[in-house]
């Protein structure tokens, strides 16, 4: 009888130690919950920032490659502009021969 009572109190001694460490587990599980929560969060801002930097980078991309094309026009005028200037200088040469 001794015996059956001594294998039943090392029985209660395990599930003690057992319910302690599945608290233990628990209150584990629920802190890296929070954790995965707040890193989610911070992942959701993260991308949120990414897409705001992509769309202001096309905005200056767009906004390059129209200041690109009306300097070259520019140019492609000021070409224009000189050659009509060198056209006229030599047209007044001819007239004062």
């Amino acid at each position: 009888m001794e015996d059956i009572q001594k294998v039943i109190t090392e029985i209660e001694m395990k599930v003690a130690k057992m319910r302690s460490s599945l608290r233990s587990v628990n209150a584990e599980n629920t802190k890296l919950q929070a954790e995965v929560l707040r890193l989610n969060e911070k992942l959701s801002a993260r991308e949120t920032e990414v897409l705001e930097f992509k769309s202001k980078y096309d905005q200056l991309k767009a906004h390059q490659e129209q200041n690109h094309v009306e300097q070259d026009y520019q140019q492609d005028k000021n070409v224009q502009i000189d050659a009509l200037v060198r056209e006229i200088d030599d047209c007044i040469s001819r007239l004062k021969a």
